[in-house]
């Protein structure tokens, strides 16, 4: 039954592709189903696999704010070929190609390509964050041409075009923003009013930028989804340099530009321009992505990743706080520091374990554990005293060629054991944050 199901999907490609631009029975309306908002001059890249066809819509104002209920403009399409077993991509080797939300990364030229990717190829960046959480893998999955017959459903997993179609798709992509959605058929079921969740979509975005900009820790925590904790062992210095811009009267404020949003079944995927600007100089910070998930009546981010950085921050881990402590003139220092080990202390006391774990380097290593190990062993001494306070004195901090060295004396009670001693902590600037890469215990 599935060889016959197959052979009728290929027989109806093959009858679409008699035309070279087909615009058979699609409705526009169909793409505002996925697309939810295109910033100016953008373009959407939509792969449907039930008629294996490739489009590129735009909304056709040239911005992005389209009257409501304007249908997207159809602005290039093709055949194409998609993975040879049907489904969604999983894991490696399933010849599946993935569905959801994408990007094209990069753009390589035919002079550094196998035939079998023909003209021009632009890999993707699946597996993007969601898809390594849902605990899929495998990796090369590209838009490229092919120098053999194009073949509905013949791929590999990736999505190929004849070459004179991928070098036609080259003049709508623009890297790392153009988005790549791949759908099973365009006649998925949509939210009951798209424009009412573009509405509260960017509602949501403006108050997040809010929040950054001059609310909260729990403010800013409250548009993420418990499922998912991002790291905020940045927070605190980016209070410092806050309050170092109030006390200097400058004016801070965070940007959120030329945002994109785009749906795949109860996921909406976020793209936008992120940065600040103070006393009217704007700084990029680059492309950030933001992954929404609805549940009920909820909406909240269940993802925050930078899909691009600004290069002159592209090794840093918290662009935002190293790019403002520039502005501000502010650097890393000793009060810095130990505003830092205040914080770690004051998360361990309050057994908040997933903000206590931000405070620690990747590469921590102490007592023999690594900082996985450390984490879970401190998670289950949280779990098994109903109190816990720990409290320091006494600070020495001593610059490292590398970081700087903690001591104190650290003063540790709980509901079920009491200890007093030495403590010292290395600590390393990751991004404008300081973190724990080493940590050392000697009781009195």
């Amino acid at each position: 039954m599935k060889q016959i199901v197959r052979l009728y999907l290929i027989l109806q490609a093959g009858f679409l592709w008699m035309s070279p631009l087909y615009a058979g029975p699609v409705n526009p309306h169909d793409f505002n189903r996925f697309v939810i908002q295109l910033p100016e001059n953008e373009n959407a890249v939509i792969v449907e696999k039930d008629s294996q066809m490739l489009y590129v819509v735009s909304n056709g104002s040239g911005s992005d704010a389209s009257p409501q209920g304007t249908p997207m403009d159809i602005v290039f399409s093709a055949p194409c070929s998609t993975g040879e077993v049907s489904g969604p991509k999983v894991k490696k080797g399933d010849k599946r190609t993935p569905e959801g939300i994408y990007f094209l990364t990069d753009e390589f030229e035919d002079k550094y390509l196998t035939p079998v990717y023909g003209k021009k190829a632009f890999p993707t960046d699946y597996p993007n964050f969601i898809d390594r959480r849902q605990g899929k893998n495998g990796s090369a999955i590209w838009i490229h041409g092919t120098d053999k017959e194009l073949k509905p459903m013949d791929s590999n997993g990736c999505v190929a075009l004849e070459n004179k179609n991928v070098l036609a798709l080259s003049r709508y992509i623009t890297l790392d923003s153009t988005p790549l959605i791949i759908v099973d058929t365009l006649s998925m079921a949509a939210p009951l009013s798209p424009d009412r969740e573009k509405e509260q979509i960017l509602s949501l975005v403006r108050d997040w930028v809010k929040a950054i900009e001059r609310g909260s820790y729990h403010q800013y925590l409250s548009f993420y989804a418990p499922s998912y904790v991002p790291d905020i062992s940045w927070w605190e210095q980016w209070l410092v340099i806050r309050n170092q811009f109030k006390k200097d009267e400058k004016q801070l404020t965070v940007l959120a530009s030329s945002t994109g949003i785009y749906r795949h079944g109860n996921l909406c995927v976020v793209l936008m321009d992120f940065g600040f600007s103070f006393n009217g100089k704007k700084v990029d910070l680059g492309k950030r992505k933001l992954f929404f998930e609805t549940i009920g009546q909820e909406t909240k981010i269940i993802g925050d990743v930078y899909q691009k950085k600004n290069q002159a921050y592209a090794t840093v881990n918290f662009p935002l706080v190293a790019a403002s402590q520039n502005a501000s003139g502010s650097r890393p220092d000793h009060g810095d520091v130990l505003e830092t080990v205040k914080a770690w202390l004051a998360a361990w006391s309050a057994k908040d374990m997933d903000a206590y774990a931000q405070f620690y380097a990747p590469e921590f290593y102490g007592e023999g554990m690594s900082k996985t190990e450390w984490v879970n062993r401190k998670k289950a001494l949280a779990g098994k005293y109903a109190r816990i306070h720990v409290t320091g004195k006494n600070f020495k901090i001593i610059k490292k060629k590398d970081g700087v060295e903690v001591r104190f004396f650290q003063n540790y009670k709980s509901s079920g054991f009491s200890t007093k001693g030495i403590k010292q902590l290395k600590l390393v600037n990751k991004g404008g944050a300081w973190k724990i890469s080493q940590e050392n215990w000697k009781g009195k």
